[in-house]
């Protein structure tokens, strides 16, 4: 049996050791909200915010841990080295894992794209919602998470829509061979510059030009520039305007059509 004297001195290390993970813990704790506060105020990527929130916290109480052990006289160089040789082997047994780990590091501090822009990679496209340390997250327009492994984004080609604060709106629009199609050119070009939406400026003038001739129908090109957040309204109001202005103007909009001729073999 151990006296009274004797548990006091067998405590004492476990009370100290918690008492430094407590207070240490607590410290890191306050620490963490000045950090976040100072990337808040930032114009640091929230992603990459979070990430660096998250390593300088695992590593603030490694510290708080080794710190613990070695006020109580166990050696931390062992437990480092046992540490590194775990981390080893883990490595080789989560390979693939770690290369969606290094995948969302290069994404974090690679300018290809930030948090919140909308982008398009292997035939999934949407808003970036968050890059974590193994994959990243996109909303697609119709309300769906896709998570995307870090390992795959960073080696795929990726389209940035957001990027940059205008962008072209491009439609390929028909009418028939036996319309106007001077007449239509220049409806369209006062269309598109009667919307209020729609950029007309040395670089982002309206631009509509036959583009090619079709099985049933003379094809235009049309172009137009607006604010990156506009865009959805302009195509679509480009497709509706058009239609409207022509079929008032007497230019037709043609359907696909198929002409058979018989000939008869007279003998």
């Amino acid at each position: 049996m151990f006296t009274k004297e004797q548990l006091i001195e067998m405590l004492k290390p476990l009370v100290k050791m918690a008492l430094i993970l407590l207070i240490g813990h607590i410290a890191i704790t306050y620490i963490m909200k000045l950090i976040r506060k100072a990337f808040q105020r930032s114009k640091l990527d929230k992603s990459l915010a979070n990430y660096c929130a998250k390593a300088i916290n695992v590593i603030l109480h490694v510290f708080v841990i080794l710190a613990a052990f070695d006020a109580v006289g166990v050696s931390t160089s062992g437990i480092v080295a046992a540490s590194s040789a775990a981390v080893v082997a883990i490595g080789v047994a989560l390979k693939d894992s770690l290369s969606n780990v290094a995948g969302g590091v290069w994404l974090l501090f690679s300018p290809r794209f930030s948090t919140g822009d909308y982008i398009s990679t292997g035939g999934d496209e949407g808003i970036v919602i968050s890059v974590e340390l193994l994959h990243t997250t996109l909303q697609t327009p119709d309300s769906k998470q896709v998570s995307i492994p870090n390992g795959v984004l960073v080696n795929s080609h990726i389209t940035n829509y957001s990027i940059e604060n205008k962008r072209r709106v491009d439609i390929l629009f028909p009418v028939s061979y036996e319309a106007d199609v001077h007449k239509a050119k220049l409806l369209a070009l006062d269309t598109l510059k009667k919307h209020p939406l729609i950029l007309d400026g040395n670089d982002t003038e309206p631009f509509v030009r036959v583009r090619s001739y079709g099985d049933s129908a003379v094809n235009l090109t049309v172009r137009a520039w607006c604010q990156n957040e506009n865009y959805w309204d302009v195509y679509y109001d480009i497709i509706e305007d058009l239609r409207e202005v022509f079929e008032s103007n007497g230019i037709m909009i043609p359907y696909n059509q198929l002409d058979v001729r018989i000939q008869e073999n007279k003998e």
